[in-house]
């Protein structure tokens, strides 16, 4: 009976501190001195302007595309990309490998040769195949990409709080709980850098020092990682399925996009929502400026000329007159004053400019614009008070012709029932009237009003306005409503018209325009 008097109090002392265990997370917290640290290591380094990440897959594709438009290619090895701490057991250089497949899916812009240790099996398949292919003199690289995880420190900050119970009766144990918290931060770092494969030299400013503050809780139940890059925080979140892993993949991915973005000179900033005006990016544009020299820069623009249509894609030498032309068009495009020099200011707006729509300019002002003309044919008042006019156009078009009589009526005289194609071949003069019938002068005034189109609107036109030929049209009171009409049918029209009065077909200023 004691002894089960014994065992009672005992499980009731258990429940007791089970209770308390419970509460043991707000007695030692944990995380808010850690995560107080954590936010001060943050802020040293980054500007206070975050952005939530879950991977870099859209800036991965923002750089295909831009790699693209800015016509840049290159050729590069990846070299094992180690771990030189011993501390992260990841696949980095499949990673980085990785990331430069989606950076190319469609742009194909750099050719990256996967050679390590790991290809034992297939050189020695060319070898045995005598296939060297792989080897010949063009298809060397250019470039090497070097680097490792150079820097991991664990536990920069930590707190644990922890606490356990064991009950038990005779020297024997029944019952044991516990509880326990802990929370840290880890720095990592990683460093590439290109080299030239021809005498294994450095290229200057072309490398990338990213770096990522790790913050953990429990027993890495989850965490977030912070990145900086050019004055933009991007923080990541993972679970324990995911560890560290997830951070690691974003920062290479980040240093991928950042190390082809200097290599290839194109505005990778962007693409990591970046503003222009920031000063390391303002920096960096002035150091590609200053670090080129008049040879570089000359490829550098005859590439991008090319990319965007200015210089012909022929693989032949870029003729001087026709460069000097098509700068002098894209320093316009640009509303850069020409001054013939490869400036500061026409970098700057280089990389400023959406390409997309300076190619949309180029390709609108290559187009061809359509103009039409509408003439009196000269008459003898004396013979016939008839008048006769002219319809041309500089483009192959559409014709829609209509006359507003003495009266104030609207009708269409063109095309009719002689003359039923709205077709206006470029250059080729349209006689009107076309058909039996005949324009007469009268004491008033009157207009006739013509549309031209490059589309073709005969059955939207037959929709809109129901009837025939050199019919009134009730629908139409009046040209205002027929030029908005014909205007939201095809806006592309131009809509030369003529008013005439009076015996001899006088013509009087025109009042629509043409």
């Amino acid at each position: 009976m004691q002894s089960l008097t014994r065992f009672l109090r005992s499980a009731a002392l258990a429940a007791g501190l089970v209770t308390a265990l419970g509460g043991c997370q707000s007695m030692a917290d944990t995380r808010t001195p850690v995560v107080k640290e954590y936010g001060e290591r943050v802020q040293r380094t980054m500007l206070p302007v975050q952005r939530v990440v879950t991977d870099f897959d859209k800036p991965l594709r923002c750089m295909d595309e831009m790699l693209e438009t800015y016509g840049a290619s290159a050729s590069l090895l990846v070299e094992d990309l180690n771990d030189k701490t011993g501390k992260v057991s990841v696949g980095t250089t499949q990673m980085f490998i990785s990331a430069m497949s989606q950076m190319t899916r469609r742009s194909h812009a750099i050719r990256t040769m996967a050679f390590g240790d790991d290809v034992k099996n297939l050189s020695s398949y060319m070898l045995q195949s005598n296939s060297l292919a792989a080897f010949q003199a063009e298809l060397i690289p250019t470039y090497t990409v070097r680097g490792s995880i150079t820097q991991f420190d664990d536990n920069l900050a930590k707190r644990t709080a922890d606490a356990g119970l064991t009950l038990g009766i005779a020297s024997k144990n029944f019952l044991g709980v516990g509880a326990s918290r802990s929370t840290s931060i880890n720095m990592l770092a990683l460093d590439l850098t290109m080299v030239r494969a021809s005498d294994f030299s450095i290229v200057p400013g072309v490398n990338s020092r990213n770096s990522a503050a790790i913050l953990q809780e429990g027993d890495g139940l989850d965490g977030e990682a912070a990145f900086s890059k050019l004055g933009v925080n991007y923080m990541t979140s993972f679970s324990k399925s995911d560890g560290k892993t997830v951070a690691v993949r974003n920062l290479v991915e980040l240093s991928a996009i950042e190390l082809i973005g200097k290599l290839t000179k194109v505005p990778y900033w962007k693409c990591l929502g970046v503003d222009g005006n920031q000063p390391d990016v303002v920096a960096e544009i002035e150091d590609w400026q200053d670090g080129m020299g008049g040879a570089e820069k000359l490829a550098f623009y005859i590439r991008h000329l090319t990319a965007i249509g200015l210089l012909p894609d022929d693989g032949k030498p870029t003729d001087p007159t026709a460069f000097k032309t098509a700068l002098r068009r894209y320093f316009d495009v640009l509303g850069v004053p020409y001054s013939g020099e490869f400036s500061l200011a026409l970098m700057k707006a280089h990389f400023a400019a959406d390409q997309q729509q300076v190619m949309a300019k180029l390709e609108a002002a290559a187009k061809p614009t359509l103009r039409a003309t509408l003439q009196a044919v000269p008459v003898d008042p004396a013979k016939s008070t008839a008048v006769r006019f002219r319809l041309t156009a500089s483009l192959d078009s559409y014709a829609y012709c209509f006359l507003q009589d003495e009266a104030g009526v609207i009708a269409r005289i063109h095309p009719n029932r002689w003359q039923g194609q709205s077709r206006l071949a470029a250059g080729r003069a349209l006689e009107l009237p076309a058909g039996r019938f005949q324009i007469t002068t009268a004491p008033t005034v009157q207009y006739l009003q013509c549309f031209v189109t490059t589309r073709n609107i005969d059955s939207a036109l037959g929709g809109a306005l129901p009837g025939g030929d050199l019919a009134p049209l009730p629908a139409i009171k009046d040209l205002a409503a027929l030029r908005a009409l014909l205007t939201r049918l095809a806006p592309d029209a131009v809509a030369p018209a003529i008013q005439f009065k009076g015996v001899g077909a006088a013509l009087a200023a025109n009042p629509y325009g043409g």
